[in-house]
């Protein structure tokens, strides 16, 4: 900003040479309206213009910006010491015009590498509040998928950049040499629904690369690896790499913090998911049918349990072989898994058996899920060796009314409601496959209330 339209013709072609997009004002008034309305790195001014001096642009431009880097000229170097213009006016640099433009260029280029260096700290700053705003819902437990949903929304929001996905390392007990060494978790934007396979050869080397380095990979995409301690416990792949003013260091903090909380879900899933087909342990389900007794205490409501059990799945271990027969479990677990509510709860029962607890669902409502949970086994088609494994399953369905009591009888009545309810579920399921198997019994619903005359404990 100069009043003296020669210097200002000299200056941008000077500078627009050097490769930086210039912008010109001739009067303060100008130059404020130019810094309000446009990025500006670095401000070139002039001490003496007309209507406000270069004191009172620097003041006013201060008010609301205070990362653009100032360079005050003049053409008179006596007028004040350049070393009290710096400390009085929060400027980087005090150029006297008859040094010529090689000095001013000194000039432009620390004050821009100073700019970016001010860019970068406030990026690591509001990076850091960021990550530290994130870390409790981080380390919330969760189910995998929702802390993997999770982290790809905060990173997004960290990057300013949508299009991410997670892939996990491969750990299954039944990865065998044709699987992938990664699995897709999940994925926004254009990598919603894709597999490992459908990711081209770019992007599958930029994820395995970060993985087997533990550095993040910095190209046409960002590949981010989920780094707990020496363990890379996965990769974040986003569809298009930040600029480089993003700060790898926070990038760095942030996924070890989303390792660890992957790595305690983790450990958590060990004691409560079967690895085999993703659904809950016994112990687990049981645990979880027993919470749901006591909190129906409160309120009054219904529960249903279906039991399912593969039809003839021995014939399938004789025929194929045992690593045929997991495939099918695991299989049928991902089937039952996500056919079923999100309220509602799917675990391995028994070796072939599964059940399902169905939270404030009569005995009408778990009858439709398990005729759709049925259809859904029968379009079931498990590929081994160059052929299609099907099967068919066998359901009982029994229902529950808890209804309000006592509560001094409460645990010896919900006690033995529990034992009828698995009973009269187990009854139907035999029941089902008595008749010919492949389709659904329900059994004659329950109630609290037929239990309240046990004796007190």
């Amino acid at each position: 900003m100069d009043d003296d339209t020669a210097i200002v013709s000299t200056l941008e072609q000077i500078l627009s040479h050097e490769g930086h997009t210039v912008l010109t004002a001739a009067s303060g008034a100008q130059a404020i309206e130019l810094c309000q309305t446009h990025s500006v790195h670095l401000m070139l001014l002039d001490y003496f213009m007309p209507g406000m001096t270069g004191e009172e642009v620097v003041r006013a431009v201060r008010a609301f910006n205070q990362e653009m880097q100032i360079v005050l000229q003049t053409g008179y170097a006596s007028e004040r010491p350049a070393r009290q213009m710096l400390a009085e006016l929060d400027i980087q640099g005090y150029h006297d015009k008859s040094e010529g433009p090689e000095k001013l260029l000194v000039w432009v280029d620390a004050a821009l590498k100073a700019y970016r260096q001010v860019r970068a700290l406030r990026a690591s700053r509001d990076g850091l509040r960021y990550i530290l705003e994130a870390a409790p819902e981080l380390h919330r437990l969760q189910p995998l998928e929702d802390l993997l949903y999770g982290i790809l929304l905060q990173i997004e929001g960290l990057l300013g950049l949508s299009g991410t996905l997670i892939a996990l390392q491969q750990s299954s007990l039944l990865a065998l040499g044709d699987d992938p060494p990664f699995e897709v978790r999940v994925g926004t934007g254009r990598f919603v629904g894709k597999n490992w396979h459908q990711l081209d050869s770019h992007e599958q080397k930029l994820v395995v690369e970060a993985a087997r380095s533990g550095q993040i990979q910095w190209q046409s995409l960002l590949a981010l690896p989920l780094r707990a301690g020496e363990r890379v416990v996965g990769v974040v792949l986003v569809d298009r790499a930040p600029d480089s003013s993003a700060d790898r260091e926070v990038l760095e903090l942030f996924s070890s913090q989303a390792a660890v909380a992957i790595e305690n879900v983790r450990l958590y899933e060990l004691a409560t998911i079967d690895d085999l087909t993703r659904l809950a342990t016994r112990r687990h389900w049981l645990s979880r049918l027993d919470d749901t007794l006591r909190l129906g205490l409160r309120h009054g409501q219904h529960l249903s349990v279906a039991l399912l059990d593969i039809d003839h799945f021995k014939t399938i271990n004789d025929t194929f072989g045992h690593l045929a027969g997991d495939r099918v479990l695991a299989a049928l677990g991902h089937t039952i898994g996500h056919s079923v509510r999100r309220s509602d709860l799917a675990g391995r029962y028994g070796g072939e058996e599964f059940a399902i607890l169905l939270p404030h669902t009569n005995l009408e409502g778990a009858a439709a899920l398990a005729h759709k949970l049925l259809q859904s086994v029968r379009d079931l088609e498990v590929p081994w060796e160059g052929r299609a494994l099907r099967v068919t399953a066998s359901l009982g369905v029994a229902s529950l009314q808890v209804e309000g009591m006592d509560r001094r009888s409460a645990r010896a009545v919900l006690e033995a409601a529990r034992t009828a309810l698995l009973q009269a579920a187990d009854d139907a399921l035999y029941e089902a496959k008595n008749r010919g198997r492949d389709q659904l019994v329900q059994a004659q619903e329950l109630s609290t209330r037929a239990f309240q005359t046990q004796e007190v404990v």
